[in-house]
């Protein structure tokens, strides 16, 4: 009799369970595969300079009497930033003025001696040593007339530099300085910035830096603003590379009439080396590395047809990095042809003929129904009849 209850309790165990739920379909995110263009460029990030950029100096150790300008403004060459005070300089002309004025009435009352003595000379009435003489100390007199005249220019000039102005028309920038401020040759008062064009500096490591020409068209778009993006075009590469880091500077000239470029930003500038048409190209998150990968470069991808999945085999090409926001894509050698559903996010959880829910759009992934990106993970745990794990404590 035992032997007979044990073999209907195995029979019982081993039947199936039909009342037993079907697995709730995983909620993913699709993309169409599309055929076009392969662009293989590099994406690098660069400073943001003005086009022209000069530190404003005074020439001479003095004091700010008056700011003619404010930070931000808009200043023509040869306009007046600052006015410093100019006493010592007035002295010095004032001093110059008097010491020649002093030296021009010696050599005239010189050259009235020689035009008094000449003719008495000339009758022997006197020696013409004396004559000699005095023509001597007219010619010491014009040259220490000249002398003079050439300190007053040199003073005029500096007491002429007590206005410092604008080198160049630009915008003012990192105005430092107030009235009452100490100011010397080694302090830069402001800098005019020339922001109509600016130029982003690079520098390239040198795989990438030999594939590069004057000419080539870019795309710049500054990191703190993602929906500006500029054209720009490749105006200067260096003659030599660096010894140490293996790279090479580089400068895009991008046109910025509007001033939203501003030195001092960090900017991504994508350069276009090379393109390709008629090419397969998927996510590269859509892709599913395999052992053969690296050897063969064969890869998995899962496509999805009428709510289930299929997972399909493929021959991977050449990777292409994303500029700005784009994402990277990879080429498909074999094993699509371009339109159909691959799943770029929740592959990593599928099996092969797994039923799924594809999100309606790009938000809605990980929010449907309300759902946070855990939420939906816990759903998922919960449809293969997996119970998620909940916090301890309290």
């Amino acid at each position: 009799m035992r032997p007979l209850v044990l073999l209907l309790a195995f029979v019982i165990a081993c039947a199936p369970d039909e009342a037993a739920p079907e697995p709730a379909p995983r909620l993913v995110r699709t993309e169409v595969v599309a055929r076009g263009p392969a662009i293989d460029r590099v994406v690098l990030l660069g400073d943001v300079e003005g086009e022209l950029d000069v530190r404003v100096v005074a020439e001479l150790p003095e004091r700010i009497r008056e700011l003619h300008v404010r930070e931000g403004e808009a200043v023509l060459e040869g306009a007046p930033i600052a006015t410093l005070e100019a006493a010592m300089p007035a002295a010095d002309v004032a001093q110059a003025d008097a010491a020649l004025l002093s030296a021009e009435a010696a050599r005239d009352r010189l050259r009235v001696d020689l035009a008094r003595t000449a003719p008495l000379v000339e009758r022997s009435a006197l020696p013409r040593a004396q004559l000699e003489a005095l023509e001597a100390q007219l010619r010491s007199a014009d040259a220490q007339v000249a002398q003079l005249q050439a300190g007053r220019r040199v003073a005029t000039l500096r007491r002429g530099r007590t206005v410092v102005r604008a080198p160049a028309t630009g915008i003012v920038a990192e105005l430092g300085v107030e009235v009452g401020d100490l100011v010397s040759p080694q302090l830069p008062i402001a800098r005019v910035v020339q922001m109509d064009r600016v130029k982003v500096a690079l520098r390239v490591v040198e795989q990438d830096f030999v594939r590069l020409a004057e000419g080539m068209r870019v795309r710049v778009q500054p990191t703190a603003l993602p929906g500006v993006t500029r054209e720009g075009v490749l105006v200067r590469r260096s003659a030599v590379l660096d010894r140490l880091s293996r790279t090479g500077l580089v400068e895009i000239a991008v046109e910025n009439a509007d001033h939203v470029l501003r030195p001092g930003m960090v900017a991504e500038v994508a350069i276009e080396l090379e393109r390709r048409e008629d090419v397969v190209l998927v996510p590269s998150r859509a892709v599913l590395m395999t052992t053969r990968t690296s050897r063969e470069r064969v890869a998995h991808v899962y496509v999805e047809r009428e709510g289930s999945v299929h997972r399909q085999e493929v021959e991977l090409g050449r990777r292409y990095p994303g500029a700005a926001e784009e994402e990277s894509r990879v080429e498909i050698v074999r094993g699509l042809e371009g339109g159909e559903s691959v799943v770029i996010e929740g592959q990593h959880v599928l099996r092969d003929g797994a039923r799924v829910r594809v999100a309606e759009a790009v938000a809605n992934v990980g929010t449907e129904r309300g759902l946070r990106p855990e939420d939906d993970r816990a759903e998922s745990e919960r449809a293969d009849g997996v119970q998620p794990e909940s916090g301890r404590g309290g």
